[in-house]
């Protein structure tokens, strides 16, 4: 959900290739060793029309992007997951977008003026000292991000560009457009319903029957994939470690133990997270060290593995990938860390029937109870006795309709504003619901007025983020996209 929020408003999260790298400063660059990229191309990552995007800037685009997802998922964020969520592909998305409209700047006339630049490094918040830009602190900033003040100032440079060609693409909604929006989300429909219950439906299903349905959909009821290797695992909570080391390790790591209110955790109370991390330190050093061992054939495995995909409690990230035969150094593990050899891959096949039939016989039992139901809410629409009256609702009105679960009721007024038929049906898992539309309320003048000042914001953020994108189509037809990287 939160990648598809973020992919459709990408605008507002895009920006500031360096500004925003400097709100994540404490937790520093990160990096993903997933990319590969061709040096003979002056270190550029990328070349659109006129412009290249370099190494730095994508690495800072990154690191961007991974911070403000470890801020949404409560600093839970690994890099495994980074990967799943494809933030790389984001982050160059992101800064291709960005050279494109530089590109279309550059072709109208649209420059950063030096004093722009200055003021806009002046107003970093980050740069400041008792309120006023101060050199030595601004210096000292850009060394902990890893730039310099040519590198840096160059972004800043884009950034005036983009934002003084995004207010010339900005225009204001109109009170019609508001208006159009208020009526989309705050329309009203009068109906009454009436429900048909599948709770007491007799639905009979012999091995015969269900054998044949097996039969016809076996492609469908398949075993899990597994993965077969060999393994050494490195167990961390057995590793002793010293009470010199845990107390030099916090002294040096203190800032790392905090509690909930943000502050650091005397030693005796952080003890058991040092130690704890200590021991994970030592396992992974363990881990790799008979990585090497097992590889050269100097050790043998310790056990046999079977990891069952969706089942298995250690991550299958690199193991998925690796080739049969080859070895995988620290995967961690609830233990610790492993290093194993691939030795199989079963892939999924089709289950017998004897295995499969509890599935088989719940989906041919919904497909006959969808079956029954929907013959039956055809025949309730028919009939005007059975309705009940509920009112005027809006999409936002599912507390009116306590008579089902939430879920129920979200889903019947998703369906209802998304027919165009005045009658109608839905069918729920054990119930069918039957409704009529017996008027309708486009518009309330008093709750537009009252929602006025933010529908128009939310009509002109909605026609700026199309003009965007409609020019960002147009300018990827015209100028050419380079990829010097691979993923």
């Amino acid at each position: 959900m939160m990648i598809s929020w973020m992919q459709k408003h990408r605008k507002y999260l895009v920006v500031t290739i360096w500004i925003s790298t400097i709100a994540f400063v404490g937790a520093g660059f990160v990096g993903w060793g997933a990319y590969s990229y061709n040096q003979k191309k002056a270190n550029a990552v990328a070349t659109v029309g006129e412009e290249q995007i370099s190494f730095k800037e994508l690495q800072s685009a990154y690191s961007n992007l991974y911070g403000y997802y470890n801020q949404m998922l409560g600093g839970k964020l690994t890099k495994e997951k980074a990967e799943e969520l494809h933030l790389q592909d984001i982050a160059l998305s992101q800064l291709i977008e960005q050279a494109l409209l530089l590109n279309y700047a550059k072709a109208h006339g649209i420059i950063a003026r030096k004093e722009e630049i200055v003021a806009k490094i002046h107003a970093i918040e980050a740069f400041q000292k008792n309120g006023r830009f101060d050199k030595k602190r601004y210096f000292q900033v850009l060394k902990s991000i890893g730039t310099d003040p040519k590198s840096f100032e160059h972004g800043i440079r884009k950034e005036v560009v983009i934002e003084k060609l995004e207010k010339l693409l900005a225009l204001p909604a109109t009170e019609l457009e508001a208006k159009t929006l208020f009526a989309s989300a705050f329309m009203e429909d009068k109906i009454a319903i009436k429900t048909v219950d599948a709770a007491d439906l007799k639905i009979d299903i012999g091995d015969e029957e269900l054998k044949k349905f097996w039969e016809a959909n076996k492609a469908k009821y398949l075993s899990k994939k597994r993965y077969l290797l060999e393994a050494i695992e490195i167990d961390a909570t057995q590793i002793e470690i010293p009470e010199g080391d845990l107390k030099s390790y916090y002294q040096e790591h203190k800032t790392l133990f905090k509690n909930s209110e943000d502050k650091i955790l005397p030693f005796e109370e952080a003890k058991e997270k040092v130690r704890l991390k200590l021991q994970k330190k030592a396992a992974k050093t363990e881990a790799l060290k008979k990585y090497l061992a097992f590889k050269k054939g100097e050790i043998g495995p310790e056990q046999n593995l079977t990891l069952v995909e969706g089942e298995s409690e250690i991550p299958l990230e690199r193991i998925r990938t690796a080739a049969t035969g080859t070895y995988i150094k620290t995967i961690a593990s609830p233990k610790g860390f492993i290093t194993a050899k691939l030795i199989k891959v079963e892939q999924p096949a089709p289950l017998p029937f004897e295995k499969a039939k509890a599935l088989a016989k719940a989906d041919l039992l919904a497909q006959k109870r969808a079956k029954l139901l929907t013959k039956l809410a055809e025949e309730a629409l028919k009939k005007d006795d059975g309705f009940k009256e509920i009112g005027y609702i809006s999409r936002d009105d599912i507390k009116k309709l306590d008579f089902m679960k939430s879920n129920d009721a979200a889903r019947f007024v998703n369906h209802l504003f998304g027919s165009q038929l005045k009658e109608g049906y839905l069918l729920l898992e054990e119930k069918a619901v039957v409704y009529r539309i017996l008027d309708q309320k486009l518009f309330d003048s008093e709750k537009f007025a009252k929602q006025k000042k933010r529908l128009m914001e939310s009509a002109e953020a909605l026609k700026e983020n199309t003009i965007r994108q409609s020019l960002i189509k147009r300018l990827q037809k015209t100028y050419k996209i380079e990829k010097h990287i691979k993923g």
